[in-house]
């Protein structure tokens, strides 16, 4: 009996100790060999039909060797490294800190550097501030309660202003050129337009006399759970042409009705078998796919026309098939939108895919065009 209470107290430790690495590393293989050591402390305690027991365990074991060949890199054998690391583009977000909010997952209260580098010259170096709401806080925005307009902005990174000083965001370009307007910048980093509508479902105080949503087909994946940012969103679905909510993304083929730990989910979503399962499951350019996403933003656009606000959609995209048929869904719903896709490089971050203080101007003149037909 000691012996066995013996066994049983160093395999639990041995758990423990692959928890806390797995936790540490955010490995998942780790958290697989947690829970192998975790079933030979239930062999000692329980007698279990030896076929089952042979394959569980094989299973386990399988699941680990795939797992671990899927993340060995067989390219590095074979090539040369060409580039030596002080020519490597860096980019550096390591002291970010999320937490978890009914949006999924989002930067915590407090201040950000950000930066990247190009060698030993930074392509930009930012500090960002984060408000008690989670949002990304503009010092250089000054509302005031005398003003009698309110501008609500939307979207992903684009608005967060990813890369960006305060003076070169969307938000602050339209402030400083609207100053009738109070300005609020809504934007999460790899959000989409599911976080918006929940957002506004949730506290329709959000909502402003315009709101603008800046929106993409690059979204489609977000919306259909495939990304690992994707983890506990908001999700929605068509059930008998009505829009459902239908829980928080997990992977692309499982949503729960709760979210989970954002820990938990660091760990899973680097998984490299989860990654082929959500590519395997996903349904993001398809049809089903396009048509929840119009839904989503034709709810909003119904929400603003219910509270006399008005929508914008500033929409762009990579000129493929789903683009053009989202476009036409916006234009059969009525809903008001501006074409502000840009492809010309000088529009884009240096060595990155986020939109430049030059796109943002681009985007507010188009803007401030439509705002003036408007105007009575």
């Amino acid at each position: 009996m000691k012996n066995k209470i013996k066994n049983i107290s160093l395999i639990f430790v041995l758990f423990l100790t692959f928890v806390f690495l797995s936790l540490k590393f955010k490995s998942f293989i780790l958290l697989l060999v947690s829970v192998l050591v975790l079933s030979f402390s239930l062999l000692i305690i329980k007698k279990i039909n030896k076929n089952i027991l042979l394959f569980y365990f094989t299973f386990l074991i399988s699941v680990i060797f795939v797992e671990s060949l899927l993340k060995v890199n067989f390219n590095a054998f074979f090539k040369e490294k060409s580039v030596s690391i002080n020519n490597e583009n860096v980019i550096s977000y390591d002291n970010f800190k999320y937490e978890k909010t009914y949006l999924g997952n989002q930067l915590k209260k407090g201040n950000y550097q950000h930066y990247k580098k190009d060698s030993e010259n930074f392509i930009f170096n930012i500090n960002y501030k984060i408000g008690d709401d989670n949002f990304r806080v503009n010092s250089l925005i000054k509302n005031d309660v005398n003003k009698s307009l309110k501008a609500s902005f939307f979207g992903g990174s684009d608005v967060f202003g990813w890369g960006l000083n305060e003076n070169e965001t969307l938000p602050y370009l339209f402030y400083k050129e609207n100053k009738n307007y109070n300005v609020f910048n809504y934007g999460i980093i790899g959000g989409s337009v599911n976080q918006n509508l929940e957002m506004i479902r949730k506290n329709i105080n959000t909502l402003g006399d315009i709101n603008i949503v800046i929106t993409s087909s690059y979204q489609l994946p977000r919306i259909s759970c495939n990304r690992d940012y994707s983890f506990n969103t908001p999700s929605f679905t068509i059930v008998n042409d009505e829009l459902k909510f239908d829980g928080y993304c997990v992977f692309s083929f499982l949503k729960l009705n709760f979210q989970i730990p954002r820990l938990v989910g660091s760990i899973i979503n680097r998984s490299e078998i989860i990654k082929i399962l959500n590519n395997a499951f996903t349904r993001e350019g398809n049809t089903k796919n396009i048509k929840t996403y119009v839904k989503i933003i034709n709810e909003i656009n119904e929400i603003s026309k219910k509270e006399n606000k008005k929508l914008i959609v500033l929409y762009y995209g990579p000129k493929k098939k789903a683009d053009d048929e989202i476009i036409n869904s916006l234009i059969k719903n009525n809903i008001s939108y501006i074409d502000v896709s840009l492809h010309d490089k000088r529009f884009f971050i240096k060595h990155d895919k986020h939109f430049n203080k030059l796109a943002n101007e681009m985007w507010l003149n188009k803007l401030n065009k439509y705002l003036v037909t408007l105007k009575p």
